[in-house]
Order: structure tokens, then sequence, then C-alpha cells
């Protein structure tokens, strides 16, 4: 299979309009092919959602918006939040 094109939105700092520009990127991507995904390697402020198998799982909140609101079926919430940082973890 052949890779698949990548982009990875990042910034110097926190509260810079990543997620914002994450939901911009997605809606125009998704408009142009048929397949997109979403993955926020590292998550700090996180909730419970169920996962494909009914299972709970603790996901980044950025991951449950971009899943539900572009209706990523085909990607499993633990592909998308892999690693979450527990509060207080990081000052």
């Amino acid at each position: 299979p052949m890779p698949q094109p990548t982009i990875f939105v990042a910034a110097t700092r926190q509260h810079v309009g990543k997620t914002t520009v994450s939901l911009a990127l997605m809606s125009g991507l998704q408009k142009r092919f048929n397949k997109v995904g979403f993955l926020k390697p590292v998550g700090q402020q996180h909730l419970p959602v169920r996962d494909e198998s009914g299972n709970q799982l603790r996901v980044d909140k950025d991951v449950q918006v971009m899943k539900e609101y572009f209706k990523l079926d085909h990607v499993p919430y633990s592909a998308m939040s892999p690693v979450i940082i527990p509060s207080g973890y990081a000052a």
C-alpha cells in the first residue's frame, strides 16, 4: 500500500489555535478526499467515551470533537488519542 500523505500541526506554545487550524483543515480535506483521519498524539484535557466495542476509555477532548463532528467512524478512538497525560502532571 502507498503511504498516506500527512499534515502535522504544531506550535511552540499552548493556546495559539492548533485546534482551530485542525478543524479548518479537516473540513477542507473531507470535501476533497474520501477518507481522512485525525490524531492528537498527546492529550492533556481528556474525557470518557465508549469505543467501537462499547468499552469505556479516556480520550483528549479535541479527539472527541473531531471524531463526532467529522464522523470519523473508520478511525478508532484508541488510534486517535494514544497518550493521555494526567491532570497535574506538567506545569
